[in-house]
């Protein structure tokens, strides 16, 4: 009888654990895996689904068709190449990337959006009518003529670059060199995935690293000005080079500034200056300042319904001798960056300081006009204090009227920039960077360009970046 009791024990106990793993399970299911197979493009249920919707158009700022759909159900996209990695694709096949995958919801409709009860009835009475359903469209921040000058003005160099209104966070332009032509993704997808070299695939403007180089100097001159006393009568005799063992720093063809101060060393970008000021500021104080810039930080594009992740800048590095020191505080060794965290460096200079969140959904509209969510703006970060951005910025006013940045000087438009030349390990010819932000007195735009293996002397970056504030102005 007592081993009778036993066995009905165990078996009872059994078939709870069977209960309990099945309960887990589909508690697991559904909070972690049910949606995406629900929207996943291999699932045929989400094939014939997708087939009944008219997917809502991708407009820019100014009402410019990005993504739409054709009369005969085909995803169209006017500007190609140039808006590609912006808009991603949209392919039965290959599934969808870039906007049209993180909005996805939305350009079907299945996001939930009625903040105006308009809308909702709206929506319900074409719901009862309509055969057919229609997605929601979306307004993006992206100026796309401006976005499509940039990608051109590369004409056959690789490289980003990212045009940020400073007051608000909007993502003026986000351009990547090469990328893919989503009229042509079931046709090419192979080609491009296979291009180890352009990387179309890949947002260089926010998911790529490179050094950045001289550009930096933003950051090593922010840490001395509020960390060294009396920086302003410091003077540095520079002799075209410095010596650190069997290793040597040299400046841009050798040249020898003389006696110079910390305001002229930005102005001509003498390596010997910052670096001797790097060693005096030390790793720790160079990572602080690093980290006020948003160096090391989670960073996004954000709104209420997305976060896409931005490859934050990186100061963080385990060889921490004098020349490792030296180099990093001209933005060389293990610093790492790329366009969209060097123009988010720019607006805190730019703007008193302070970030303000980058975005790129500007609004939705529903399939009749209606206005059913705006992003608001957000700061970010502060930055830097008034006082400090006030000097940086009067720093990169004087490199524009005087200095390395002067070829960008314009009679109708005050700018205010830094050129950067950064070496890279390959041995190839050294990146070409450019920063810069625009009226230098009362800021709207900053920009941040890079071509890869561009040159010394910022020449190709700074014509890119010349031409965009002057396209921004004059439109």
């Amino acid at each position: 009888m007592k081993e009778r009791e036993e066995n009905i024990k165990k078996v009872i106990i059994f078939f709870v654990l069977c209960f309990l793993s099945i309960i887990t399970y589909l508690i697991y299911f559904n909070l972690f895996t049910a949606e995406k197979i629900k929207y996943d493009i291999s699932n045929p249920r989400v094939v014939e689904e997708e087939k009944n919707i008219i997917r809502g158009t991708i407009f820019d700022r100014y009402g410019e068709k990005i993504a739409y759909t054709d009369k005969k159900g085909n995803r169209k996209y006017p500007y190609e190449e140039s808006l590609g990695i912006v808009s991603g694709y949209y392919s039965l096949k290959y599934g969808k990337t870039g906007v049209e995958g993180y909005y996805n919801n939305i350009l079907l409709g299945r996001e939930q959006i009625y903040d105006d009860i308009n809308v909702f009835l709206n929506n319900l009475k074409y719901a009862i009518f309509s055969r057919k359903k229609y997605g929601d469209s979306i307004v993006l921040t992206i100026d796309a003529k401006l976005q499509d000058r940039i990608y051109n003005r590369f004409g056959n160099d690789r490289g980003a670059a990212v045009c940020l209104n400073v007051k608000t966070g909007e993502i003026l332009a986000m351009v990547s060199k090469p990328s893919d032509n989503p009229n042509l993704i079931d046709k090419n997808f192979e080609d491009y995935s296979n291009d180890n070299i352009g990387k179309p695939f890949v947002n260089k403007a926010i998911a790529e690293y490179y050094p950045p180089g001289s550009v930096f100097k933003i950051v090593t001159a922010a840490a001395a000005i509020e960390n060294i006393n009396d920086i302003d009568n410091y003077t540095n005799v520079c002799n075209g080079s410095l010596q650190f063992a069997d290793k040597k720093l040299r400046d841009y063809k050798g040249e020898k500034h003389g006696k110079i101060n910390l305001k002229n060393a930005f102005k001509v970008s003498c390596n010997n200056t910052f670096a001797k000021i790097g060693l005096m500021l030390g790793y720790d104080v160079l990572k602080r300042e690093a980290e006020k810039f948003l160096f090391n930080s989670d960073l996004y594009i954000k709104d209420r319904f997305v976060k896409i992740p931005i490859k934050s800048a990186r100061y963080d590095f385990k060889e921490r001798d004098e020349f490792s020191i030296a180099i990093s505080s001209i933005g060389q060794h293990e610093v790492k960056a790329n366009p969209m965290t060097m123009a988010l460096m720019t607006c805190a200079v730019a703007n008193g300081g302070v970030v303000m969140q980058p975005y790129i959904l500007d609004s939705i509209i529903d399939n009749y006009g209606n206005l059913k969510y705006k992003t608001k703006s957000e700061k970010l970060a502060e930055v830097l204090d008034k006082e400090t951005a006030e000097k940086i910025k009067e720093y990169m006013i004087l490199t524009v009227n005087e200095g390395t940045a002067s070829k960008i000087k314009n009679s109708k438009i005050k700018i205010a920039a830094k050129t950067g030349t950064a070496e890279n390990l390959e041995g190839k010819e050294p990146h070409s960077w450019f920063v810069a932000f625009a009226p230098a007195q009362n800021p709207q735009i900053a920009v941040a360009v890079i071509v890869e293996n561009g040159g010394a002397g910022s020449g190709k970056a700074l014509d890119i970046t010349k031409d965009c504030i002057l396209h921004y102005f004059n439109r």
